[in-house]
């Protein structure tokens, strides 16, 4: 029997609101050897977005090499590094000749080889697929509108599972066989912390792409959950990435296989290391709102979204919030004053969202509105297809080629 443990979207080097969330990782890694100590996983798998950026911070750096080196000195577990569309396939893949010595097996992007991207044990074959761009599905050609653009991707994505089956069948015997990848798959549900991929968005592929996989480990949105069948799994992060994951539970999965037709999927919970809270309250019941949400039993102070509904009656709301705050152990990270109308008498369509939280995409299709362009209508679909396009292009070239800050 093998044992895998599959988790994916650390997002090491991330921050909420220009907050660093390092302490909460250091927690989650220091969480999840002890659990790996415990569980004693063959292997482990990490189905993409192990960084936040493809410029990640040297303290997530240090983070990431620091655990790998934790598995190797305390464990005897394999373990599978999968690119996803957060990372650089570079960063990850600079030292894997290195890793593949000590048992860790990095795959940053589509291998040339495809003999690299299988996986073998005793009991299983795992075919490593990491998120796969446009390029490694498709031939791009000039005037494709965007419903063949969205088709191909699709198919190119289909296409390669089948041939990753294929190809790990030919080796597999009685063996189980595995899937990973970073992708978004039909009927999943997004968070808004998630960033939206060209190739994931329009080549959403349906379930039965997956059709003889054992198991298939994805990695890519937030919330835990199954699609189309218990063995088609996101693990989702191991923290909340933002205040509307607030109310999520976290988890890792722990995959039991023996034979083919014979998987055991036991989702393991983690610990929640700092609460995300979002309370709504008016300014005279502020400090009895801040005392009653107090979060206990967490090892790290609470941070909090609060939204003061009559806020804008009171001029001076910032100061007055972090007065009340300062005596309560928790952080004000937001604070959200709804003004009904703006100067010109339109809505604003951000109000009380600071500037890390608006998408591009978001930004782009108000933007169409402001000019007379519902994007639902069929022009709009178009516009927000071609920039959906570019941004992609411009976020997967920063990932293959990423952008050195200068000294």
């Amino acid at each position: 029997m093998a044992r895998i443990l599959h988790t994916a979207d650390w997002h090491l080097g991330a921050r909420l609101v220009e907050q660093e969330r390092t302490d909460e990782h250091t927690h989650f890694l220091a969480w999840l050897l002890h659990e790996m100590e415990l569980l004693r996983p063959d292997l482990l798998v990490i189905a993409g977005d192990v960084f936040d950026s493809a410029n990640p911070p040297q303290t997530a750096l240090a983070q990431y090499y620091s655990f790998l080196a934790g598995v190797v000195d305390r464990t005897k577990t394999e373990v599978l590094v999968l690119g996803g569309n957060h990372d650089s396939a570079l960063t990850l893949n600079a030292p894997r000749e290195l890793l593949r010595s000590l048992r860790i097996r990095v795959v940053g992007a589509a291998p040339e080889d495809p003999a690299d991207g299988l996986l073998q044990s005793a009991d299983t074959v795992v075919c490593a697929v990491p998120y796969l761009r446009e390029r490694d599905v498709r031939q791009a050609a000039a005037g494709q509108t965007f419903e063949q653009v969205a088709a191909e991707i699709r198919e190119g994505l289909v296409r390669h599972y089948r041939r990753a089956l294929e190809r790990a069948r030919s080796v597999a015997g009685d063996r189980a066989i595995v899937a990973t990848g970073h992708l978004t798959a039909v009927g999943a549900n997004a968070s808004a912390s998630e960033r939206p991929m060209h190739i994931g968005g329009l080549g959403a592929v349906p379930t039965d792409c997956f059709d003889g996989f054992a198991y298939v480990a994805l990695g890519h949105f937030h919330r835990p959950q199954c699609v189309g069948s218990d063995r088609i799994r996101y693990s989702g992060s191991p923290l909340a990435l933002g205040f509307d994951e607030a109310d999520s539970a976290k988890e890792v999965t722990v995959i039991d296989v023996s034979a083919p037709d014979q998987v055991v999927i036991q989702p393991v919970p983690i610990p929640c290391f700092r609460s995300l809270l979002r309370l709504k309250c008016r300014m005279g019941a502020l400090a009895e709102t801040l005392s009653s949400a107090v979060s206990a039993g967490t090892d790290l102070q609470p941070w909090v979204e609060l939204t003061i509904e009559d806020g804008s009656q009171h001029p001076d709301v910032d100061r007055e919030v972090r007065a009340v705050a300062r005596n309560h152990p928790i952080t004000v990270l937001k604070l959200i004053v709804p003004q009904a109308e703006q100067a010109n008498g339109a809505d604003d369509a951000f109000a009380g969202r600071v500037l890390a939280e608006i998408r591009p995409e978001e930004v782009f299709a108000e933007r169409l509105r402001r000019g007379g362009i519902e994007p639902s209508s069929e022009v709009g679909i178009e516009l927000m297809g071609t920039f959906a396009e570019l941004l992609s292009k411009m976020q997967d070239a920063q990932s293959v080629h990423p952008i050195i800050p200068a000294k």
